[in-house]
């Protein structure tokens, strides 16, 4: 069986010599993680948002895991998903004692199919981590929704 539809590309990730220098500095500075680059990211993050208090993460899946346990989100709920990501998106959905309910792409977008998300969508449903390269640009359906929804 082939496809009409081309493989799904990965990008390479664009850096360039001022983000080499800024890592560069931090590394020499003997701070690899919660130094002063940390401290003053999450003040301007603070101020940015009002003042309310902002903390940082050392990864993607450790603020997933800690999103879901603030939305109260655990045994017997599911949070739908792609399986077009990292392991780790269904991991902690796992990881909270959810269950992981996966909605396919759109095969044009390569994001989450959002008439396959609300097909998905049951009494059980408490989040949604839609994992997109492109959104919300090209989420022009997208509308806000009493549900509870984290992107990651």
């Amino acid at each position: 069986m082939t496809s009409a539809l081309p493989f799904l590309p990965f990008s390479k990730p664009t850096i360039d010599e001022a983000t080499i220098a800024a890592v560069s500095d931090v590394l020499r500075s003997g701070w690899i993680t919660s130094g002063p680059k940390v401290a003053a990211f999450e003040a301007q993050m603070s101020e940015y948002f009002g003042g309310r208090p902002v903390r940082t993460f050392n990864s993607g899946t450790c603020t997933m895991e800690i999103a879901l346990r603030i939305a109260g989100i655990g045994a017997g709920d599911e949070v739908i998903t792609t399986s077009i990501s990292w392991v780790a998106t269904a991991n902690v959905i796992i990881e909270v004692g959810a269950t992981p309910v996966f909605a396919d792409i759109d095969p044009v977008t390569r994001n989450i199919d959002l008439d396959k998300v609300e097909a998905a969508i049951t009494p059980r449903t408490k989040a949604i981590i839609p994992v997109c390269p492109a959104c919300p640009s090209t989420w022009t359906a997208c509308t806000p929704s009493p549900r509870n929804t984290i992107c990651a």
